[in-house]
């Protein structure tokens, strides 16, 4: 078999350029036959509110929100739940 992207199938020719030939090889023999679905949040819950608490100081909600796939909104819910749990 040759490490060409474009003898592979659909997703897989996708896959082999962006993870390369052998790894779409290896996540083809893993989950062959599997219908996976990637939810949009690629960090947990708890990351992502360290990650606030830890930053929100020096960047920007905007910023914030971009690092973590959350919306200003909801960065700016986080940090005054973060500010009022520290005055606690």
């Amino acid at each position: 078999m040759s490490d060409d992207p474009e003898q592979f199938s659909e997703i897989y020719k996708d896959l082999a350029e962006l993870v390369g030939v052998g790894n779409a090889r290896k996540i083809w023999k893993v989950y062959a036959g599997l219908n996976i679905t990637f939810p949009q949040r690629l960090y947990s819950r708890e990351y992502t509110r360290t990650f606030i608490a830890k930053n929100y100081q020096d960047k920007s909600p905007r910023e914030l929100a971009k690092a973590t796939g959350l919306s200003e909104r909801r960065v700016r819910q986080i940090i005054r739940e973060i500010k009022s749990e520290t005055k606690e």
